[in-house]
Parts: C-alpha cells; structure tokens; sequence
C-alpha cells in the first residue's frame, strides 16, 4: 500500500470526519454564546447598579430624616448642601457606599423637606411632623457590549425615597 493511498484511506475514515465536525460545531457555538454571555454580564451588572442606587438612596433618606430639619418652619423647600439633612445623607453616600465595581454613585444629591408641624419645645415637645425625600443617581458603566450602545457616560438611574420624619424635638428645661 502506498502513502497516498493510505492518505485516502484516513480521509475517508468516519472519525477523521466526526472530528472535523465537532471542531466546526464547537466554533459556530461559541461563535454565538460569547455575545450571550457578555451581554448576560453586563446587565448583571446594571441590575446591581440598581440595586445598590436603591439601598444607597433609601438609607441616605433615613439618616436625612433622623434629625432636625434644615429649617423649623412649614413648608415644603430644597434642602441646602450646607444644612444638617442633606450633610446626613452625603455622610452616607459618601462613606457607606465606596465601590470599586464599574460604577459610580454620584456625588450631588437632591435632599427635599417637607414640615408639617413643629411641636414647641415650652410645651412639653414631641415627635416632628413631616418628611425628607432623598434622590440619588448611580452612573453604571458596562463592561463589555452595552457599552458600544450607550457611550463613555454609561447608563444613568435614578432612585428617589420619601421618609417620614424621626426626630423629636425635647422639652424645654423649666
């Protein structure tokens, strides 16, 4: 027998062929599952963006409202970056909720106040009558192939949480 002749005879043989195949089948599906997959990836990774913005907001929210207002009068006003509420939920945000997974929570807040009632300290005190609503954005920025479609800036979400609030204001030593 010659060596070409035995060439043919390997060519032709059933396992030559199933190991071709199974090579080919092997690309085409890994050809198809890697996008899936990275794709899959990323928006695992904006769900926990999400989650993360909402635990970020709603505990920013309660330390917002576990003390005094900004302001003891009635009425419904934005909350200064300079005043106690806001400078509480900032603490949170800001020490509470480093990461180093690729996003970011963002920095500036919108801290609203609503006082309904101010009990008068000369009259015994009481629980404040009102609530603080906090709105956080986290900016996600996905790894892989959601990334071509949104951009350098990532995805942007924003969470809002409304808390009553805690706060009591005490008696007046007589």
């Amino acid at each position: 027998m010659t060596i070409e002749s035995r060439a043919k005879l390997r060519a032709d043989h059933p396992r030559c062929r199933t190991r071709g195949q199974s090579l080919s089948e092997l690309a085409g599906a890994l050809a198809v599952m890697t996008p899936l997959v990275l794709i899959t990836i990323d928006l695992l990774a904006i769900s926990i963006g999400v989650a993360i913005n909402d635990s970020v907001c709603r505990d920013a929210a309660r330390a917002a409202a576990a003390g005094p207002p900004g302001l003891e009068t009635l009425g419904t006003r934005n909350v200064a970056p300079d005043q106690t509420p806001y400078l509480r939920a900032k603490a949170v945000v800001k020490n509470v909720y480093n990461t180093n997974l690729p996003m970011k929570i963002r920095e500036a807040l919108d801290v609203k106040e609503t006082v309904k009632d101010v009990p008068p300290a000369t009259m015994g005190g009481g629980s404040l009558d009102g609530e603080v609503s906090v709105q956080t954005v986290i900016d996600v920025y996905p790894p892989f192939l959601v990334k071509f479609l949104v951009g350098p800036e990532g995805i942007s979400l924003k969470t809002k949480h409304i808390v009553p609030f805690t706060y009591t204001v005490e008696a007046a030593s007589s």
